[in-house]
């Protein structure tokens, strides 16, 4: 039997769009394509990549049209990719992979330099594998992942177009999420940090505004709302997403701290990574900064609270001046330090499993609500305690909401359940879909076996119903089977009742890997959300 699912490496990627075998009936309106990306190539030469999140990025492709379903995947492109697959040796350092250089790139450097801008030979060394996320900028479709570098792909054929896109030619970030926010004009929003002498370290909300039909990359418009003066100079926190309203930004500074002069004094030593860097704080408080989109200014008032370390956030809101933050939390982020392959499971079991949590943070000191659920109450000048709401106690993670009520009240989240699974030793392999009703904290789940990996599950919207209730639509995820390395199914499941509608099955050309997150874009829509 196959040990882990997380063990895969992708030796051969389906190129050519494979269709499955249907069972069931894939609704008529359900016309569009899904991309998921994901860690796929573990092994290069006779290495391998230590982290959980560091193996080279695999594209996979789900095409739906007229009840028909196709599959087709490929590796990125990245400079990262095309480097080791030719030294056959892992060469540039990931998160928690050293790579080593090869000895010619000086050589080589030196004679091409009449042909390599100085920014190239600057970001050399640095990794453009982009293996957490894909999204649309406008009408462009990039793989992302938690550096300043982006790789546009063929939304098609899934091949990578051009060179990378750099974040620093248009604003000063050194990373930037995985996780944007896309608006219903089609702006997008993310977060980044930088670093600087005259400011220290900064975290930056960017925007990239719409810019449909250009021949130049779409993130030309990039620049800076605002800026949020870290709480060390020489120390960022680690961020993976962060959270919105209809006007404001929730940003949580929790206390996995990028150590800045350690890294700066480990340049040059063999073996040190960006997870070396990171420091877990566990009597430093978690804090949640807001900051007015329409102002760009930071509110006054700082929250916090204790033993929160997040990943995904679900959703935000606005209501009687209270923002209700809900999201994926887990009680320390020491796990990120010790996720190497094969111990990730054991590190995310028993009680820091990630729970679905609700804080309430009061906008007005002068009002604030307490209750046995959230609370929250007046510390020092300025700050507000708060403490969670657990909206859910099960082992959760990677939630999704219908996208069209992000930043407002809602109902549902969606997500993977690991209920069966948690005390994996490996990785904690999903078998279960959830659906979390965050008003009566009740949970529906689908089941789908013990031999089965899922991904995160993304809601699609019913366009055919005139006045939709939020669970109107279908949500769609794709399998992995246990020790069948060349089967991968396509599952849709109704949202309202958490029922198998349909699925498609494809035998593939090569091992399928697993995958992180994954965009879905309606056929005839302009603007992608997620």
């Amino acid at each position: 039997m196959e040990q882990s699912l997380s063990l895969r490496n992708c030796e051969k990627a389906t190129l050519t769009p494979t269709p499955g075998k249907v069972s069931g009936v894939i609704p008529d309106w359900l016309s569009g394509t899904l991309i998921r990306n994901g860690p796929g190539v573990k092994n290069v030469g006779k290495e391998s990549y230590n982290h959980i999140f560091d193996a080279l990025a695999v594209l996979h492709r789900f095409h739906i049209e007229n009840g028909q379903v196709t599959y087709n995947s490929r590796c990125l492109e990245s400079d990262a990719y095309k480097r080791a697959m030719a030294a056959e040796r892992i060469v540039l350092s990931e998160f928690g992979t050293f790579g080593v250089s090869d000895p010619c790139d000086s050589i080589y450097y030196n004679f091409k330099s009449e042909f390599i801008t100085e920014e190239e030979k600057k970001d050399a060394h640095l990794s453009d594998n982009c293996n957490v996320s894909v999204g649309y900028y406008s009408d462009q479709l990039y793989a992302m992942t938690e550096k300043p570098f982006l790789r546009r792909i063929n939304p098609e054929t899934l091949e990578t177009i051009g060179g990378r896109t750099r974040l620093e030619d248009y604003v000063t970030v050194n990373r930037a999420t995985a996780h944007p926010h896309i608006l219903k004009d089609g702006t997008v929003l993310n977060l980044g940090s930088s670093v600087s002498q005259e400011k220290g370290s900064q975290y930056c909300i960017i925007q990239v505004p719409p810019s449909y039909g250009t021949e130049e990359t779409a993130l030309k418009g990039l620049k800076v709302l605002a800026e949020i003066p870290a709480s060390s100079l020489l120390k960022q926190s680690y961020y993976h997403s962060f959270g919105m309203t209809e006007d404001k930004i929730i940003f949580i500074e929790q206390p996995l701290y990028f150590n800045i002069q350690k890294h700066l004094a480990s340049r040059n030593k063999a073996g040190v990574t960006f997870k070396d860097c990171l420091e877990w704080q566990p009597n430093t408080k978690t804090k949640f900064h807001i900051v007015c989109l329409k102002t760009g200014k930071i509110h006054p008032i700082v929250y916090e609270t204790d033993d929160l370390f997040a990943f995904h956030h679900a959703n935000a809101y606005e209501e009687d001046d209270q923002l209700i933050v809900d999201l994926v939390g887990f009680n320390d982020g020491l796990f990120v330090l010790d996720g190497q392959t094969g111990d990730f499971g054991k590190v995310t079991s028993g009680e820091n499993k990630g729970t679905l949590r609700r804080y309430v943070l009061p906008l007005d000191v002068s009002k604030i609500k307490s209750n046995s659920l959230a609370s929250a109450r007046l510390g020092d000048s300025k700050i507000i305690d708060i403490r969670p709401q657990f909206l859910c106690q099960r082992s959760i993670e990677f939630p999704r909401i219908n996208y069209t009520l992000n930043g407002q009240k809602y109902k549902f989240v969606y997500c993977v359940a690991m209920d069966k699974t948690i005390e994996s030793e490996v990785w904690p392999e999903t078998n279960q879909l959830a659906k979390v009703d965050v008003d009566t904290c009740s949970i529906t789940s689908w089941y789908g076996g013990e031999d089965i990996w899922i991904s995160e599950p993304v809601f699609i919207a019913n366009p055919t119903i005139e006045d939709p209730a939020e669970d109107d639509g279908v949500l769609i995820a794709n399998i992995l089977h246990r020790g069948d390395l060349q089967k991968t199914t396509l599952v849709v499941i109704d949202a309202k009742n958490m029922t198998e509608v349909a699925s498609a099955v494809f035998k593939t050309d090569g091992c399928v890997t697993s995958t992180f997150h994954g965009q879905w874009a309606n056929t005839n829509d302009k603007v992608h959300l997620y």
